[in-house]
């Protein structure tokens, strides 16, 4: 019998850091799916890529000053992170650095690529 790939989890992201009730709602979906080694595939939508900024203040949402958030889902599953060209042109301007390596993806391309998940949550 082969050996068979484990599912892989498609999470698209949608809101804007800190636009929720819980500031962190889609990092702990997405610890909660690493924690289980289900590889993850993220695709950041319009702005919501601003979650990866690095010099965001982690007690606005109430998280441990030493908490890594995003950054640490590598060190726990295969991650693969997407977003909008124009998203990633904005924080190259800017030199903005990003908790996660995050490539370009048009919507469209981004809706075929998620298709190829074996389970999409929309976040």
């Amino acid at each position: 019998m082969g050996i068979e790939s484990k599912p892989i989890l498609g999470l698209i992201i949608r809101a804007e850091p800190y636009r929720q009730r819980s500031a962190r709602a889609q990092l702990d979906v997405a610890l909660v799916a690493a924690a289980m080694d289900c590889p993850l595939q993220l695709y950041f939508v319009g702005s919501a890529v601003l979650q990866l900024l690095l010099d965001r203040d982690a007690k606005v949402a109430r998280l441990p000053s030493a908490y890594r958030g995003w950054a640490s889902l590598p060190e726990m599953t295969e991650v693969s992170s997407y977003a909008e060209p124009r998203w990633i042109d904005w924080l190259k301007a800017r030199s903005a650095c990003t908790a996660l390596d995050i490539q370009a993806l048009s919507p469209a391309r981004m809706r075929r690529e998620w298709r190829s998940c074996s389970r999409v949550l929309v976040l």
